[in-house]
């Protein structure tokens, strides 16, 4: 016997109220996981492209990259100036 509506509404309503939200959520979940339009999840050729030119640019150069704490440096010294 297929489940309708009904039989959800009736299984959802034995649950205490603090329930609804979660059941909610999953059913969102369940909505993208399986209704999600394709193409909205692919990443585009140029994105993909670049990506690619920043790693091997990374590999290649590494001591220019800057660090975390000197980036943050250089933001606070940009906001003291303002």
């Amino acid at each position: 016997m297929p489940i309708t509506i009904k039989h959800l509404q009736d299984n959802i309503q034995t649950l205490p109220e603090d329930f609804y939200e979660e059941v909610n959520d999953f059913i969102d979940f369940l909505k993208f996981k399986y209704y999600s339009d394709d193409s909205q999840n692919e990443v585009p050729q140029w994105q993909i492209e670049e990506t690619r030119r920043r790693l091997t640019y990374t590999s290649e150069n590494s001591t220019s990259i800057v660090s975390e704490s000197e980036m943050n440096d250089y933001i606070k010294r940009l906001k003291d100036e303002l």
